[in-house]
């Protein structure tokens, strides 16, 4: 499961078996079908019982507002998952199967096979993966997401007049900085309006800002999201994320709490818990951050 609400399902087999090209496909839809339609509360039970009763993993995953849960939700109801299969031998058979498999089946629904070769170097022991299908998988997601509209940032404006019209006037404070910055603004295609934020860094476009838009019975909120996770694995990019933006002050994001979660969090805050100030600070922030 990832930070978008996506399910992959995988099945293991070794492609020496003969039976393999029978059992390998019957098994992962065998999967697939047990999970259709199952209750998102069901789910997370599953997982956290496999899983040895550890937190859930929207909790791991800084699900605040609920997004990545009604995403797998209707993921769940719908059937939407990708498939993979993960062989030790890539053969012919195989590739003849995923392609068929991917030209059958819904846009939604991707099957990828990827091989896994041993290596061994003294006591060193590695697997190397070999993926096929990802350029069908590819092709059929950017045909499914052509159909799909993309909000812009008028649409995120008039979200906000309707729903959250405190946030407004931050919102463009905080649009004009981020473009002063250098960033450009991107519809997003999540439910509600979403703008993605992108700036070039010397390794390139990188997408560290994000905005949203969240109802509940509760409230309804437009929100600010720095990307923490997307530089888990580069710690001097992270931590200079880190530092900047807690150098802001008061700024209400939690820095200390995503430095305590090794960077999972994600957290997204809502506009009107900033100042002006402070939404004007924040890009250039991040921006010297990313970009070294």
């Amino acid at each position: 499961m990832d930070t978008q609400g996506k399910l992959t399902l995988v099945e293991c087999k070794l492609a020496a078996n003969p039976q393999v090209h029978r059992e390998v496909i019957g098994q992962v839809r065998d999967y697939a079908s047990r999970m259709w339609r199952m209750d998102v509360d069901e789910f997370e039970r599953v997982w956290r019982r496999t899983d040895g009763g550890r937190i859930s993993p929207f909790e791991e995953l800084d699900d605040q507002d609920g997004r990545i849960r009604t995403a797998v939700k209707e993921n769940l109801a719908s059937g939407r998952f990708n498939l993979v299969l993960a062989v030790d031998d890539l053969n012919d058979d195989v590739k003849r199967i995923v392609e068929y498999l991917n030209a059958v089946t819904v846009a939604t629904t991707g099957v990828i096979v990827v091989e896994f070769t041993h290596a061994q170097d003294g006591d060193v022991e590695i697997l190397i993966p070999t993926a096929y299908g990802t350029d069908l998988v590819e092709a059929k997601s950017a045909a499914t997401v052509a159909g799909v509209p993309t909000w812009g940032e008028e649409d995120f404006l008039a979200w906000c007049e309707a729903n959250d019209p405190t946030a407004t006037p931050l919102i463009l404070e905080f649009l004009d900085a981020l473009r002063s910055a250098g960033f450009q603004i991107a519809g997003g295609r999540a439910q509600t309006p979403s703008l993605n934020c992108s700036i070039t860094s010397p390794h390139g476009v990188r997408w560290p800002v994000a905005l949203y838009t969240s109802a509940s019975s509760k409230e309804a909120s437009a929100k600010v999201e720095v990307r923490f996770p997307d530089y888990r694995r580069q710690p001097e990019v992270r931590e200079a994320l880190a530092q900047r933006v807690e150098t802001i002050p008061g700024i209400p994001i939690p820095v200390d709490l995503v430095r305590q979660s090794d960077f999972r969090k994600r957290p997204n805050i809502p506009a009107r818990d900033f100042t002006a100030e402070q939404l004007r600070a924040l890009p250039t922030a991040v921006a010297a951050a990313i970009r070294g």
